[in-house]
């Protein structure tokens, strides 16, 4: 098996996680650690160590035998760093969103299917033992068919998150705030397990901003799915409580309660004898060690890291894969066309992936 070469762009709070899980896998090496701060590059290589170090992403694109790059880095900065990525021939997993814009979004899938090189957009929540075991469950029609659900995250970001960033609560570097950056995974999952969701109503606020946030700390929005599940979703970052999430999802046959905290819990399966065996069975399973990192990020980077380079081996569809990262950025776009206006909008098609 050919030994693949992995690459470090951005190395602030989630890239340990990428380290870790790169680490991992066998006939991998992690190699370079790429931040414009050579001081955070230097920290980061240091606690794992990672040979190289430097703050010019070119020469480590430059690097013949590099295969693969995590990009971990501003939200703004994507575009352009998957782009010349992909444009010298590596492999990207990018941390969300895949881009601000679905226009810049959809170039980026272009590229990469021109280039035949995988790029995935970090969803690591649809990794997660709960949420596959939720989706089992619904395409086994355990559930019946879907009638609502109710989606929550609230967690808190202090003055200093924002005043000591240059790209956080800003329009320009992070595209939005409460729902792009910290309400994404819940959306996206949710999109997942519904099989696309639909912006009815939205509204956004901006209600106690933190350390001089220009965009939304708070927002809500009505979403109906593909068979007319309709789904509240509200997200916030003025919340006392650092992080908790939850998902219920309601069908004819069966609900569903859990979170996408660490290690991710399913707290209800209330329905039909097959469902709650089910449930039974997934308590019963070992918990996972959590990895170095940040705890709310969960502990499934590693399983979308492990696909992610398998994908590379053989070319095999991931989970997460970029169409998958499009069609959430286009969902949270509408969702904030729509908050914007602050009226109900015509329902659209559903979503894909």
């Amino acid at each position: 098996m050919k030994r693949l070469v992995h690459a470090v762009v951005g190395c602030g709070r989630v890239a340990p996680n990428h380290v870790d899980g790169f680490s991992v896998l066998p006939d991998l090496e992690v190699r370079w650690a790429c931040d414009r701060d050579l001081t955070t590059a230097e920290s980061l290589a240091r606690a794992h160590g990672l040979p190289r170090v430097t703050t010019d992403v070119h020469e480590v694109l430059a690097d013949p035998e590099v295969d693969s790059v995590s990009i971990a880095t501003g939200h703004a900065t994507h575009h352009g760093l998957v782009a010349a990525a992909l444009e010298a021939g590596k492999h990207v997993l990018v941390e969300k969103p895949l881009a601000l814009s679905v226009e810049d979004g959809t170039a980026l899938t272009s590229l990469a299917e021109r280039a035949g090189r995988v790029l995935s957009v970090v969803s690591q929540h649809r990794y997660d033992r709960v949420v596959t075991a939720v989706r089992d469950w619904i395409e086994a029609g355990l559930l019946g068919s879907l009638v609502s659900g109710v989606v929550s995250l609230q967690c808190g970001r202090d003055d200093a998150y924002y005043a000591g960033s240059d790209w956080r609560g800003t329009y320009a570097g992070e595209g939005g705030s409460a729902l792009v950056n910290q309400g994404y995974h819940a959306l996206d999952v949710t999109r997942w397990l519904t099989g696309g969701l639909a912006v009815v109503g939205a509204a956004a606020g901006h209600t106690a901003p933190r350390g001089g946030m220009e965009t939304e700390d708070t927002l809500a929005a009505l979403l109906r799915g593909p068979q007319g599940a309709l789904v509240t979703y509200q997200v916030t970052v003025a919340s006392s409580i650092t992080w908790r999430t939850r998902v219920e999802i309601i069908g004819t046959g069966g609900s569903v309660l859990f979170d996408l905290d660490h290690p991710g819990t399913l707290h209800v399966a209330e329905g039909n004898e097959e469902l709650r065996a089910a449930a039974a069975e997934l308590a019963s399973a070992k918990v996972e060690q959590a990895p170095p990192g940040i705890g709310y990020y969960g502990i499934s980077h590693r399983r979308q890291i492990a696909d992610f380079a398998a994908a590379v081996r053989d070319g095999h569809k991931m989970i997460a894969d970029d169409r998958a990262g499009l069609d959430t950025l286009s969902l949270f776009q509408e969702i904030y066309r729509v908050a914007r206006h602050e009226v109900a909008a015509p329902v659209l098609s559903a979503l894909g992936s």
